[in-house]
């Protein structure tokens, strides 16, 4: 039964969002700009801008110059072209960077202009820091599996309409002493949610994956993974968050032997892990953002008939994509003693 409820939700969920309001994409014959922006996940702010041209109109296809107006309190900050940027040309994207480390209640806006381009205009706030918690680690056996389960324990502001996200963040060094070559690797993961019946979940807003593209200096570019839980059904009360793994969070150490042709010890190869826990609060704007990308993308409410197949939610006014406010930290390394400090 647990099954069927939480495709009913899904499906309920969907249909609300797809009444959010009406949405044109204007495509017909006008170019439009498209934005993506999370202001608050990093310490610089990447702003995402691409233009959009009409198939059906080839000849319009007016030279992308955009003009950024971004405002924090009402102080405008300069964008700044990010040269490192690196994408596919036929996207024609640009990536831009603004030097600000958000805060909670800072208030943001992004005027973007460009000749034979509507302007767009988006706003959002920084949601409020992640409430206090408690950390804990378990070993869930089902079957033949055994997951290793990361818990975070809060108690919700009535008051608040916000998400929260979850994501473990693991960073590998590997170290050739012969050639002398070392690298590192970074990885985040949201883990995966395991429901009452030991069933991997469908996709639904309890604990919903996302996953985004974030731009790195060293990586260029990335995905970051995390899970959300909107706090719609959990508003003012106690809540775990809770995501599954099939690997040990705490870290690993490998250290294996390096031999030449005559079979002469010349040096090791060696690889050293750690992890920590990553933690958010979204703003309204990017849990209706993240959801609908991920509901539109499999479609969920136009196999059942009750919402198009081009789902989708913006808070970018004549424009596409999304503006939306985030709060990020971070936890310690994690160790055994790391859960023995966060209970």
């Amino acid at each position: 039964m647990k099954k069927y409820t939480y495709i009913i939700m899904t499906i309920l969920y969907a249909l609300c969002l797809s009444c959010n309001g009406p949405f044109d994409m204007k495509l017909a014959d006008e170019p439009i700009i498209c934005l993506e922006a999370y202001p608050g996940l990093d310490d610089m702010i990447e702003l995402s801008i691409t233009p959009a041209y009409s198939k059906s109109n080839s000849a319009l296809k007016p030279e992308f110059k955009p003009q950024i107006r971004f405002t924090v309190n009402g102080q405008e900050l300069p964008a700044v072209l990010n040269k490192d940027y690196c994408i596919s040309e036929k996207y024609n994207s640009e990536s831009y960077l603004v030097d600000c480390k958000a805060v909670p209640g800072d208030k943001m806006t992004i005027e973007v202009s460009s000749e034979g381009f509507s302007p767009i205009y988006a706003q959002t706030s920084i949601p409020e820091r992640f409430p206090e918690r408690r950390i804990a680690y378990e070993e869930l056996e089902i079957g033949d599996d055994k997951y290793k389960m990361l818990l975070v324990s809060l108690e919700d502001d009535v008051h608040t309409d916000i998400a929260y996200g979850v994501s473990l963040f693991s960073e590998t060094t590997q170290s050739d002493s012969y050639n002398q070559i070392d690298t590192t690797y970074f990885r985040w993961t949201g883990g995966f949610q395991i429901r009452d019946d030991y069933d991997i979940a469908p996709t639904s807003m309890e604990g919903m994956t996302f996953r985004i593209r974030k731009w790195d200096k060293s990586l260029r570019h990335t995905y970051m993974e995390f899970s959300g839980w909107d706090d719609d059904s959990f508003n003012g009360k106690q809540k775990t968050l809770s995501i599954a793994l099939y690997y040990d969070p705490f870290g690993s150490s490998y250290s294996e032997p390096i031999y030449d042709e005559d079979n002469v010890l010349v040096g090791f190869y060696e690889a050293v892990s750690r992890s920590k826990l990553l933690l958010y609060t979204f703003s309204e704007e990017f849990i209706k953002y993240q959801v609908a990308q991920t509901l539109g993308g499999e479609n969920a409410g136009f196999f059942a008939g009750i919402a198009p197949s081009n789902f989708c939610y913006t808070n970018v006014e004549n424009g596409y994509g999304v503006f939306a406010g985030v709060w990020s930290e971070q936890t310690d390394w994690i160790t055994p003693e790391f859960f023995e400090n966060n209970r």
